[in-house]
């Protein structure tokens, strides 16, 4: 168990609301992809939805700063966020003195998590930030995570699924999303002759049309295991060029590849390197031993 983990154990949950409302959690470190996220978050309706702004930083070098310090709790920020879409969502603003990741970590009740791919964190120099980088690896995301790359309304959405549990779960998170029917959804499918990824991509277009989304496209892409040249995080990547979606959604790791890997090489590809946001998504531990990847 790591640090942060094990940090995670002895913290108290964040804040908790009697609220039964689907709640989106931003992260917000005041950096410009910070900005991005919440521009994002106001290009997008939110009705009846609880948003918290969960904004952490690591506490200075000295005495332990205590429970109530380090968990989330409400604070008035110099800057509030404010919601523009004319919503009846409730927006709050939570802060904690402890690691950033932690503070995210310990949303696991939200529908949705929201970060920008890297602002004022450890580790600058990467692709991608060491906070996001955390939020979907290591047995994560614990709650459904986009990573915000654009501003704007989201119109085009690319599913992609290999029939695994994660893919549903993917799937499953999309379906929360209260502007999804307003969007047109390509639900891509690749069979590499392991699973029922032709059933899966059916069940998936039916599930978005009963769902009340009106422009579902559908594709199912076959290859050998063995065949020379044949990559689906290439084959992925190019449909998301070729394509252009605002959203891709993956789930955290699929049926193929190296199973041993946390977070699969496939999604782990599609989030560095997708010019577009991301969502990712996992299945619950007891689900994923039933659907046969420990």
């Amino acid at each position: 168990m790591s640090s942060v983990d094990q940090d995670r154990a002895r913290v108290v949950s964040p804040v908790e609301s009697a609220s039964t409302a689907s709640r989106l959690v931003v992260g917000d470190d005041g950096s410009p992809a910070a900005d991005v996220v919440w521009l994002w978050v106001n290009n997008h309706r939110w009705p009846g939805w609880r948003i918290s702004v969960v904004s952490a930083r690591a506490p200075e070098i000295g005495p332990p700063v205590g429970a109530e310090r380090a968990t989330l709790h409400p604070w008035a920020p110099p800057h509030p966020r404010q919601l523009l879409t004319g919503d009846e969502a409730d927006v709050e603003h939570l802060f904690a003195e402890t690691d950033p990741r932690l503070a995210l970590d310990g949303c696991a009740d939200a529908a949705l998590v929201a970060v920008g791919p890297r602002g004022h964190g450890l580790l600058k120099h990467l692709h991608i930030g060491s906070t996001t980088e955390w939020l979907i690896g290591a047995r994560r995301p614990l709650a459904p995570v986009v990573v915000v790359r654009s501003a704007r309304a989201t119109k085009d959405v690319l599913f992609c699924t290999d029939g695994s549990a994660h893919a549903r779960s993917a799937l499953e998170a999309l379906l929360v999303l209260p502007w999804l029917t307003s969007c047109r959804i390509t639900v891509m499918g690749v069979n590499d002759g392991r699973n029922q990824t032709g059933s899966a991509v059916e069940q998936a277009v039916a599930m978005l049309r009963e769902h009340g989304v009106d422009r579902v496209e559908h594709e199912v892409v076959d290859a050998l295991p063995r065949t020379a040249g044949f990559d689906v995080r290439s084959l992925i990547l190019s449909r998301i060029a070729e394509q252009s979606p605002d959203l891709v959604a993956v789930g955290a790791r699929g049926t193929g590849g190296i199973r041993g890997l946390l977070v699969g090489s496939v999604t782990t590809a599609v989030v560095h390197h997708a010019p577009c946001s991301v969502l990712v998504a996992r299945t619950a531990e007891s689900e994923e031993r039933v659907d046969g990847h420990d």
